[in-house]
């Protein structure tokens, strides 16, 4: 089992005071709509993604309601509470004052808050401070730095975060820094406190992260011409994480209110609470009479040919596959090169290294030799006892200031692979001369990604967006029940264009493909019962030939879905019709 997740708690303050209204040179909205934009995208990753974590709300400025009896420092609650989408109403309905604010007051207020409610002394609290730091000067110069260091010392898992208006970095050169922002330059020296602009906090959040978890390793022996080598397996890719399923629920004596509902949604009767109950699914067994039979008066059976055949307890025990042993073995060495991308699968890779360190020698020995020879390992993986053996290929992972080890990928048994007969397309021998290589090359070369393009661009960064969707949809429908689902935001529409910098490099090229290859159209054959299949685009002036048949390995899938498969595939250069 995967090891538990801490429970975190999380304290925001934030500054709604006389100052929370004002603009800068360089910014068009007011500090208070950031820094509540930004909280509640706290809260809601909170509620999606980790619901057991506790979350505190004070507010500088605002009226006086805390335990430590400060002035103008309020208290959302006395007690930390799970998050909840009151708690995001109650920040979309903050609104600035015309009372002071001072942080460190609301500072002592919260790490008295902490020190009252957070009653495990090995959570990790993270404490974010929002404020645009334009107290008055007079009211800062009354506090000690030392004495507020020292107090920030004493807690071994807290973890400060300033969120403020301007840069206040050593690359930054900002000028007239305030007071109060000198006071936090202070104290973020000499404590492990950080800094962060309010722009680059809500850019760097904008999407939800689950929350990295160390995975525990499957510990097994590696045996190789007998030798025993213990290894653990770590995994290294797997497939993205599935949004979390919808809860069903019932109405209890409203169905009323369903119908007759209208598309758009306006003028909907508010189900309430007390009417909702929650659905649960369960299995029951029926004969053919739909009468209901009980689980103890059940045995399984097989249908062979319109025949059932029961199996008894003891039939079921000798059926089940008995016999293997934990662990992996090495069947033999092939050169990296045969092994065909075609024939990986599994649901992911997986990342071995050696257990011990007297393991250590005799792994990275045979490491070694595989990466000089330019070899692979085919393996057979057995789960544990009794367990069904899996094929698999190792390959050796040698990189510089990394970890050093073998990458494991299951491989497909004969049975498992489809032979599928692929269309010919159709050639472009003798209708494709150098220029027209050329042109393609620069094309490529324009298209690609080179070291100092946008992160999340490159291998592993790039968000998921449908999933930051599904939560923005939901979040919004939450606090506006009626009307139409909010469309798309503009952050999440970059990520699914082009960049404009490329779209300006690839157009000349684009432009000279057209001249020299004349207009390239997308054919389609429509039926009136099948979707329509994507053909092979027909350049001008091309004569009809056939290429050659080439047969194709397909893992996994049946010869009409590889069929399917090998249609999308089958495409030439009609795509650059839609740049």
């Amino acid at each position: 089992m995967p090891p538990k997740s801490k429970k975190n708690t999380l304290i925001m303050v934030t500054n709604v005071g006389s100052t929370s209204l004002q603009l800068n040179s360089v910014e068009d909205e007011p500090f208070i709509d950031k820094a509540k934009f930004a909280m509640k995208m706290l809260v809601e990753k909170k509620i999606f993604l980790q619901p057991k974590d506790e979350i505190g709300i004070i507010t500088m400025g605002d009226e006086t309601d805390n335990s430590q009896d400060m002035d103008y420092v309020k208290e959302y609650n006395e007690h930390l509470l799970i998050p909840n989408w009151e708690m995001v109403k109650y920040i979309d309905g903050l609104a600035s004052t015309k009372h002071p604010c001072n942080w460190i007051e609301a500072l002592h207020v919260a790490l008295c808050f902490i020190k009252r409610e957070v009653v495990n002394p090995d959570s990790t609290v993270f404490l974010v401070i929002f404020n645009n730091f334009k107290e008055d000067a007079d009211s800062i110069e009354n506090y000690d730095a030392d004495n507020i260091i020292d107090d920030l010392n004493n807690y071994d898992n807290l973890h400060l975060l300033f969120v403020g208006e301007n840069p206040l970095d050593e690359e930054s050169q900002i000028e007239n820094v305030t007071p109060s922002e000198e006071f936090a330059l202070s104290v973020i020296k000499q404590t492990q406190a950080q800094y962060e602009q309010i722009n680059n906090f809500i850019e760097s959040r904008r999407f939800f992260m689950p929350p990295p978890t160390n995975s525990m390793a499957w510990k097994f022996n590696l045996q190789w011409a007998g030798l025993n080598i213990a290894c653990s397996n770590y995994v290294k890719v797997t497939d993205s994480t599935k949004l979390s399923p919808w809860k069903m629920a019932a109405v209890k004596e409203s169905l009323d209110l369903l119908i007759d509902k209208p598309k758009d949604g306006s003028n909907v009767n508010e189900i309430k609470e007390e009417d909702k109950q929650e659905v649960f699914r369960a299995n029951i067994q029926m004969d053919v009479h739909r009468n209901e039979i009980k689980q103890e008066n059940i045995i399984n059976g097989y249908k062979y040919g319109g025949k059932y055949i029961p199996f008894s307890d003891d039939d079921e025990v000798a059926m089940k596959y008995s016999g293997s042993i934990k662990g992996m073995m090495v069947y033999g060495f092939v050169p990296q090169d045969e092994v065909q991308l075609e024939c990986w699968t599994g649901s992911g890779s997986r990342l071995i290294v050696p257990e011990t360190d007297n393991d250590a020698v005799a792994f990275y020995s045979l490491v070694q030799a595989m990466v000089e020879k330019r070899y692979a390992a085919i393996v057979r993986k057995v789960y544990a006892n009794n367990n069904l053996p899996r094929m698999g290929v190792l390959f050796p992972k040698v990189v510089y200031d990394d970890v050093w080890g073998f990458v494991h990928i299951e491989l497909p048994f004969v049975t498992d692979l489809r032979i599928i007969q692929k269309r010919p397309i159709q050639s472009l021998d003798g209708t494709v001369n150098k220029e027209k290589l050329d042109a393609l090359d620069d094309f490529i070369d324009a298209m690609t990604i080179v070291d100092n393009d946008p992160e999340y661009l490159n291998p592993g960064m790039f968000p998921n967006v449908i999933n930051q969707y599904h939560w923005n949809a939901i979040a919004d429908r939450v606090l506006n029940p009626k009307g139409a689902l909010l469309p798309l935001n503009g952050y999440l529409k970059k990520f699914l264009e082009p960049p404009e910098y490329l779209n300006d490099k690839v157009k000349t090229h684009y432009e000279k493909l057209r001249k020299l290859f004349g207009n390239i159209n997308m054919h389609k054959e429509t039926t009136k019962d099948k979707k329509s299949a994507r053909v092979a685009p027909k350049i001008a002036n091309e004569p009809e030939k056939t290429g050659a048949t080439k047969d194709i390995l397909t893992i996994g899938k049946d010869n009409d879905e590889a069929a399917s498969d090998s249609e999308e595939l089958d495409m030439s250069m009609g795509e650059l019709d839609d740049l």
